[in-house]
């Protein structure tokens, strides 16, 4: 169980997110986020672990993994973006998504010096 309290906190600090703030998004208590991610809590229920994940915007699957993203650990900036979109209406955040995916595939120069 530890595994998990660990990937969650990970997950978590990633998004520059609170406890509290992850515990408004999963609908349980900071309380119990902070002892989740102590390892003090043995057994999470399915229905637990899922509001979790979709509160981290992840997958139950990246919870109970042998860790959190080690393929690709995010940038300030890239951070700061999908702190920033997890925190608006996922309609507008969906729409920014694809504004900037449009951008992207348009052929603009990035200048790499500025990052």
């Amino acid at each position: 169980m530890n595994e998990i309290g660990v990937n969650i906190s990970q997950k978590r600090k990633s998004l520059n997110m609170t406890q509290e703030e992850l515990s408004n998004r999963a609908d349980i208590s900071t309380n119990y986020v902070s002892r989740l991610e102590r390892g003090e809590i043995d057994h999470i229920r399915a229905e637990t672990l899922f509001n979790i994940a979709k509160g981290l915007n992840t997958t139950m699957e990246d919870l109970m993994g042998d860790g959190i993203n080690k393929e690709h650990i995010f940038g300030y900036y890239q951070t700061k973006l999908i702190n920033t979109l997890s925190k608006i209406d996922n309609d507008k955040a969906e729409k920014l998504s694809k504004s900037i995916l449009d951008l992207l595939s348009s052929g603009v120069s990035i200048d790499d010096n500025n990052k």
